[in-house]
């Protein structure tokens, strides 16, 4: 399996971190209706929406970043490595974590499940 994802690789960034950009920005700029869409937050207080828009933030340079390493083949497995970190997270926090899961919740986590496997598997089959 030695580079199996090598020639689809720069897309898969792109297109990944480009809508994980923008679901950053998203939270940012609407941390409200992110909350109440995904997470079934009705009464959000400050303290919440101030860490959902730092979130934001942390969430758009992951997602940013992603996007410019795909055509900079150095430098892309250590931002890889942090963006599966990311989005196993969620994925765990989601399927393991205190909260009620919501429909919002388990397409976050699928999605993002989905491209840190990808994320994996890519850096398992590929010499670095």
């Amino acid at each position: 399996m030695n580079g199996f994802f090598e020639p689809s690789i720069g897309w898969i960034l792109v297109v990944s971190g480009v809508l994980t950009a923008l679901a950053g920005a998203g939270a940012f700029l609407f941390p409200k209706a992110l909350l109440r869409l995904v997470f079934g937050v009705g009464d959000a207080v400050a303290a919440i929406l101030f860490f959902t828009r730092h979130w934001g933030v942390l969430i758009f340079v992951v997602g940013a970043l992603l996007a410019v390493v795909a055509n900079e083949p150095g430098l892309r497995a250590p931002v890889m490595i942090a963006a599966a970190i990311e989005k196993y997270a969620i994925l765990f926090l989601v399927f393991f974590g205190p909260l009620k899961r919501t429909p919002g919740m388990m397409l976050v986590a699928a999605f993002d499940g989905s491209l840190a496997a990808i994320y994996s598997l890519y850096l398992l089959s590929t010499p670095h």
